[in-house]
């Protein structure tokens, strides 16, 4: 694999989700894809993450990530940047959906991925819960 050929295969997967091609975002990911998130934990599968995405966007169609950095060694590509968008659909949740409260979302997250054989084998995302639900107005705003 080229010395940018990670980064640019992550590249096309956040421009893909910006776009709510999920079909296209998942085609770069192995089947047996390895999944990290604060509110999930670990999960496996490429059909598992297409239901994660899809999540995202139902709740905001307009969710994309800002990338600020990008860091590639080798197979792993580490990002920067934040998560935007606004909060117009349902928001699935293990209590039901969550109806649309309109607010912007401004998040800092980041992702460490792993590319192999030109499939992305690993994400792992980071970004803090507690920050994800108060700027939805899900959780009382701290002083």
């Amino acid at each position: 694999m080229s010395v940018n050929a990670a980064g640019e295969i992550m590249g096309r997967f956040y421009e893909d989700f910006a776009t709510g091609d999920i079909d296209a975002a998942i085609s770069a990911c192995a089947e047996d894809l390895a999944i990290v998130d604060p509110g999930m934990g670990l999960v496996h599968g490429r059909e598992r993450f297409r239901e994660y995405l899809e999540t995202f966007k139902r709740a905001m169609p307009d969710a994309h990530a800002v990338i600020e950095r990008t860091v590639e060694s080798g197979e792993m590509v580490a990002v920067e940047g934040r998560f935007t968008g606004t909060h117009t659909g349902p928001l699935a949740s293990d209590d039901g959906d969550v109806e649309p409260t309109g607010a912007t979302v401004d998040l800092r997250f980041a992702d460490v991925s792993r590319v192999q054989g030109g499939e992305i084998v690993a994400y792992h995302t980071y970004y803090d819960q507690l920050a994800l639900l108060t700027q939805l107005g899900l959780m009382g705003q701290t002083a």
